[in-house]
């Protein structure tokens, strides 16, 4: 109904789904649900009803420039006293959720036929699901999977089952069986949160010049990142230069310039809802017909078996409930997922844990995804 090139339109599109998202988790149902779940879904209803279009050329400015934005303005606030109590674990939970993706991928293999090219998918859908799409691309390139028709719906399934993971794993905290098994941990989280400053309140407004203050600052990590991803052209760079310079402005810069930066965490925030609504506008389900239902199948697989394993192994190695979520967001969805998750519910102590064991799986993930499509050969 409304045409790829009608950018604003669609970014007023796209805000009233974020707005809605806000709204509806002020309800007792939405609470539960969540902004990012309730933005994700209402996205991927009106993408596939035909009201906005799966791809325009706004969606790929979120994804380009709102969202590396969003990164610092998130780790602005990060302190790294908590980051390293905190990281240490969220490294070991990255590492089962790491495994979980993994073992899911091979169960699904063994229990869905997806056809000649099964071990590459495979493979790619496994990269996808520990490091990000970014990961999907360099892995079928690795392993010489060039396919178009078959790209195109792995590409929609990859984005589908990234739903239906993400529906699951917001779902978790309020299953009971699920809850009860994980311990509450919550001294450590009662000390995590002291350590950071409180969010703004409705009754302490923010400057003006200390909103743009925070964009200036994002901005210039932004462009510096990009300078430096240049000179070291490294899968990932420009996340992790844009990482680490923020945790260095958080931790190392005078005590003028971090007062001087205000609402930089919801901003962020709301930064990367607009990027949920993307994703869900991008899972296209015309094109999953034919080739792309078995892909579906093999990731439904998959990703049952990673929260299976989730809520088992998890709680069994002591872990909270909310170290597996994030850990395993990072793991599937992404850093910039990950630390979207954390804000929304409030986990602030997770979020830069949350971005760092992101970037990792931005590492590990191709070669992880490459041994894969050699075993399944």
């Amino acid at each position: 109904m409304i045409s790829a090139d009608n950018t604003f339109a669609l970014l007023a599109c796209l805000l009233l789904m974020v707005w809605i998202g806000y709204v509806s988790e002020k309800t007792k149902w939405g609470a539960a649900m969540s902004a990012p779940l309730i933005i994700l879904l209402l996205s991927f209803v009106v993408g596939n009803l035909g009201i906005l279009p799966s791809s325009a050329p706004v969606y790929g400015v979120v994804q380009g420039i709102m969202v590396p934005l969003a990164i610092p303005l998130l780790l602005f606030s990060a302190d790294l006293r908590v980051v390293f109590r905190e990281s240490r674990r969220m490294v070991l939970a990255f590492a089962l959720a790491t495994l979980f993706t993994v073992t899911g991928a091979l169960i699904g293999a063994y229990s869905i036929g997806i056809g000649t090219f099964e071990p590459e998918i495979v493979g790619i859908l496994a990269a996808s699901y520990i490091g990000g799409s970014a990961n999907f691309v360099a892995t079928a390139q690795a392993v010489g999977f060039s396919d178009s028709s078959l790209y195109s719906a792995a590409l929609t399934a990859d984005a589908i089952g990234a739903i239906f993971f993400l529906a699951l794993l917001m779902a978790l905290p309020a299953v009971r069986f699920a809850a009860r098994r994980f311990p509450a941990n919550q001294a450590a989280v009662d000390s995590a949160e002291e350590a950071l400053p409180a969010e703004p309140t409705a009754t302490s407004a923010p400057s003006e010049g200390g909103v743009v203050f925070a964009l200036l600052l994002s901005a210039m990590v932004c462009a510096l990142g990009l300078l430096i991803a240049a000179w070291l052209p490294v899968e990932g760079m420009f996340i992790i230069a844009i990482t680490v310079l923020s945790l260095l402005i958080a931790n190392l810069a005078p005590a003028r310039v971090k007062e001087s930066i205000e609402y930089d965490y919801p901003l962020g925030t709301m930064f990367m809802y607009v990027f949920f609504a993307t994703i869900g506008l991008g899972a296209d389900l015309g094109s999953m017909v034919g080739a792309a239902i078995p892909i579906v199948l093999f990731l439904v697989v998959l990703v049952l078996v990673h929260i299976i394993l989730l809520v088992w192994l998890g709680a069994r190695f002591r872990f909270t409930l909310a170290e597996m979520m994030i850990a395993s967001s990072a793991c599937i969805l992404g850093p910039a997922a990950a630390a979207a998750l954390a804000a929304s519910r409030g986990w602030r102590h997770l979020v830069t844990p949350g971005m760092l064991v992101g970037v990792l799986g931005y590492a590990v993930a191709t070669f992880i995804g490459i041994t894969l499509t050699n075993l399944l050969r």
